[in-house]
């Protein structure tokens, strides 16, 4: 009885997704659970590996969650420090006599923060309002891992472009400078690598709870006036717009309102560009979500 009871138990947590040294754990840990009581009655075998997939499924996502942000905002910080102290060598106009690549790698270095740091805070605002939950369904959980996985790699690529432009424009920045940027993007890196880690064991083994994934609605909570509920892209459409005016302003104090409105604009295209081909992606809205808005809208 004990042995089929086994093999059964085992066949269901390989199913969801429970593998290797952690299946072999739990079934050690009820192989001495029923050679000490032949009698117990543990449950149905399927029941409990659903179970185990949910919770530990849980577990590993936001932990994924919080230690890819945690990583990312130290790489953030020595993206931002070096970002800082360039000058206009890396970030500007490419010097004469610099190779081509240093295009390439300015453009990567400009755009790849900004894809990591909304990825991580979506990761963090979703593991903020769900942190006192032991179970998540599958598709919330799934969003999470796939938000920690984007900010990571997209950091992963800010810090190879930083050292890429460290190494590009050695002979048009200072050699301080260049030591630091190259030594900051091989620890941000580190880091990064480190975090991935979490990110891989999550997307391993999920639950599998049903349940809705959740949309950017879900991550703002309270902080999104009512009459943009359930209407993803006139609020994305706020945001694009809120980004090019501050941008814009900035511009002024160095009369150079004219440029901060032209790079204001396209930030803020970028911006809607990304919403539409990674927000559903990174959960932020759904077909279903967003026909809802509609259908409320016109109540």
């Amino acid at each position: 009885m004990t042995s089929s009871y086994e093999r059964e138990l085992g066949r269901e947590l390989a199913v969801v997704g429970i593998t290797g040294r952690l299946r072999a754990r739990i079934l050690h840990e009820f192989a001495d659970h029923l050679a000490s009581d032949p009698g117990a009655d543990l449950g149905e075998p399927r029941e409990l590996a659903c179970q185990f997939a949910d919770q530990l499924g849980s577990a590993r996502a936001m932990t994924a969650a919080v230690g890819s942000f945690a990583a990312l905002m130290v790489a953030g910080l020595v993206f931002a420090v070096a970002f800082a102290f360039s000058g206009s060598a890396a970030f500007g106009a490419v010097p004469g006599g610099a190779p081509s690549i240093g295009r390439i790698a300015t453009g990567v270095a400009l755009l790849a923060p900004q894809l990591s740091f909304v990825a991580g805070i979506l990761a963090a605002l979703r593991w903020l309002r769900r942190r006192g939950t032991a179970t998540l369904p599958a598709a919330e959980a799934r969003v999470i891992v796939r938000r920690a996985a984007v900010g990571v790699l997209a950091g992963i690529a800010s810090m190879a472009s930083l050292g890429a432009l460290a190494i590009v424009y050695r002979h048009h920045a200072s050699a301080t400078w260049g030591t630091f940027t190259i030594t900051a993007a091989a620890a941000g890196t580190a880091g990064l690598l480190a975090a991935l880690r979490p990110v891989w064991a999550a997307s391993r083994l999920r639950p599998v709870a049903d349940g809705p994934a959740g949309d950017v609605f879900d991550d703002l909570g309270g902080l999104v006036p009512r009459a943009l509920r359930g209407r993803p892209w006139r609020l994305a459409a706020i945001v694009a717009g809120g980004v090019a005016v501050a941008i814009t302003v900035a511009g002024v104090p160095a009369s150079d309102a004219f440029d901060g409105a032209v790079r204001g604009i396209a930030d803020a295209l970028v911006c809607l560009l990304g919403f539409a081909t990674l927000g559903r992606y990174l959960g932020l809205w759904s077909p279903r979500r967003a026909g809802e808005g509609r259908r409320f809208g016109r109540l």
